[in-house]
């Protein structure tokens, strides 16, 4: 997840969550259970239940079920890395969708890699040079489409412009991000991996969790971090 995209997801978590309180229910033969709500209404409720085996959250926003247990702790809930709560998940759970900047990356970075290789260097705009190294944003998707079309129109034969620009713009076949698409975009890049100029694209990274599943680990980790800081506080007024 982009950083300006965990910043939202964190700010609009906080604003759902301010008026929840946090109530342990259970905490004994090595079961621990937190209610996380609003009090008199179940709107973002859920629980929060920690055992030997495992660790899971119910309620309002969905189910998260996590092959990690009590040795871990709820603290283990705080993790900030995305990934490192996504890779505890039970398997069942670890919803995968299409990366749509992704594939346009690896796309883009491929193409402007062959057009910087194969032409001379007076007559790649420097920021075709920068796409390998900075990626690719939507528009200089577009704009790279452009320039391939007029060195197409300009009957320019060193490159086949037409068809490099076919593919850029073939990319909006996964703009959607449906999962059912995930092996379907690598077969994509397998197709076209020669005429990009890439190799071993079958390694690119180019699905992400679900969005859905990403919410709900960052209203767990909220919930987590507020539960830490009442148990901190117990155990200093001690």
């Amino acid at each position: 997840m982009r950083e300006h995209e965990s910043a939202a997801l964190n700010a609009r978590v906080a604003e759902d969550l301010a008026q929840h309180q946090y109530t342990q229910l259970a905490n004994e033969n090595g079961v621990e259970v937190w209610r996380c709500a609003r009090p008199g209404s179940s709107c973002y409720g859920f629980d929060i239940c920690v055992t030997r085996f495992g660790m899971s959250m119910m309620g309002d926003i969905g189910p998260l079920v996590f092959h990690v247990g009590a040795s871990y702790g709820i603290n283990f809930l705080r993790h900030q890395s995305d990934g490192y709560l996504h890779e505890k998940l039970d398997g069942d759970m670890k919803r995968v969708v299409i990366d749509f900047d992704a594939i346009r990356d690896t796309v883009c970075e491929c193409i402007a890699g062959r057009i910087d290789y194969e032409l001379p260097g007076d007559e790649v705009p420097e920021w075709i040079v920068d796409i390998p190294n900075k990626g690719a944003t939507l528009e200089q998707a577009e704009q790279l489409v452009e320039w391939l079309r007029e060195r197409d129109e300009a009957e320019d034969e060193r490159l086949p412009f037409a068809d490099l620009a076919d593919v850029v713009e073939s990319v909006d076949t996964f703009a959607d991000g449906r999962d059912s698409e995930v092996v379907l975009a690598y077969d994509f890049l397998r197709e076209h991996e020669e005429l990009i100029g890439g190799s071993d694209l079958w390694e690119s990274t180019i699905s992400k969790p679900c969005p859905s599943l990403m919410a709900r680990l960052y209203y767990v980790r909220h919930a987590a971090n507020a539960i830490m800081a009442i148990k901190e506080a117990t155990i200093a007024a001690a």
